[in-house]
């Protein structure tokens, strides 16, 4: 809770949240307000399209001051995802309309024996293959709000795998622009297997990437 308070953002998403309805993000925001004044955060409505069936999900609190929800949170509903993408269109005080969705993809733990996500030897761990999957069936969940909302989305959240491994340069090498490289290239959030770099990611559409300033 200090970390999100210190940060002070307008809008923040969450991973590894108890899957439990909104009770356990409303705990966070009602402890968040108790520190930082009434009303400074609120969560948005649980998604259309449910939250999945894992024990955690995704979540999101905003500043109701600074963005206004527009519409209902979305969640994909591709059976790829066993913690299903969570979407929420803000409007800025200016007008300015924006896609906010946060991730969590399948981690490179718990190998199964046999199959194209066994460990390839290749650094990627894991579960890769289906890490691939989500992001393509990611790509066509935003496709659907972008063609009936607006064209500016920021993806974020764990993806699971590093800024050059094959899931992450799906979404590069489809027109999403690494932020976290952008400003700062040199920076890790994780070590696994001795390998350092960022499991946690923030990729703009090319549209809102030219109106981010750091």
């Amino acid at each position: 809770m200090a970390a999100i308070a210190a940060i002070n953002a307008d809008a923040v998403g969450l991973m590894e949240i108890e899957n439990n309805g909104n009770v356990a993000v409303d705990n966070l925001v009602v402890a968040l307000n108790a520190v930082m004044g009434a009303g400074t955060y609120a969560s948005t409505d649980l998604p259309l399209g449910g939250t999945g069936t894992d024990a955690i999900r995704q979540a999101l609190i905003y500043k109701p001051a600074k963005l206004t929800p527009v519409g209902s949170a979305q969640s994909d509903t591709d059976a790829i995802h066993s913690r299903p993408p969570l979407a929420q269109v803000f409007e800025a005080p200016n007008g300015e309309r924006f896609s906010l969705v946060v991730n969590h993809f399948k981690s490179k733990g718990s190998c199964p024996a046999s199959g194209v996500n066994t460990d390839q030897g290749d650094g990627q761990g894991c579960w890769n293959a289906l890490r691939v999957e989500q992001a393509q069936a990611l790509r066509s969940f935003i496709g659907g709000i972008q063609s009936s909302v607006d064209g500016d989305v920021l993806v974020i959240g764990d993806l699971n795998a590093y800024g050059r491994e094959a899931p992450v340069l799906d979404l590069i090498d489809n027109g999403y622009v690494d932020q976290v490289s952008r400003f700062d290239a040199a920076g890790y959030s994780y070590v696994f297997d001795g390998e350092a770099g960022t499991l946690d990611h923030a990729l703009a559409s090319a549209s809102l990437n030219s109106q981010i300033v750091g």
